[in-house]
């Protein structure tokens, strides 16, 4: 009890002073050349150019990747008795794991 105590008053703290530190910075002014489109040294156009972000599918995929492989990873050593649980288990990552990479692949 005395550790959900310490965690909620941690939290409450902290978020004390993110709202502080909200409140009290100083707000920049929006000039018109902080709102201009830049990016390496070239002044773009102010229409917008489309921007590819394969880099993000990856992440989404690797996170997908990563959390099976944790959830497998624990199902490892576990009694023969409970074998049919695990396979039931990794046919369900199989599915979402499908999914997760048609679902991010799919858009080129």
């Amino acid at each position: 009890m005395e550790l959900v105590m310490g965690l909620a008053i941690a939290l409450a703290i902290t978020l004390i002073i993110y709202c502080a530190g909200i409140r009290l910075s100083p707000k920049p002014p929006k000039t018109e050349n902080k709102l201009m489109p830049y990016a390496c040294g070239e002044n773009f156009p102010p229409a917008r150019s489309p921007v590819r972000l394969i880099l993000v599918n990856f992440a989404a995929l690797f996170m997908v990747l990563d959390v099976i492989t944790l959830f497998l990873a624990f199902t490892i050593g576990i009694p023969p008795a409970h074998k049919p649980e695990v396979l039931s288990l990794i046919i369900l990552y199989t599915i979402i794991l499908a999914v997760s990479i048609h679902m991010l692949g799919g858009r080129r």
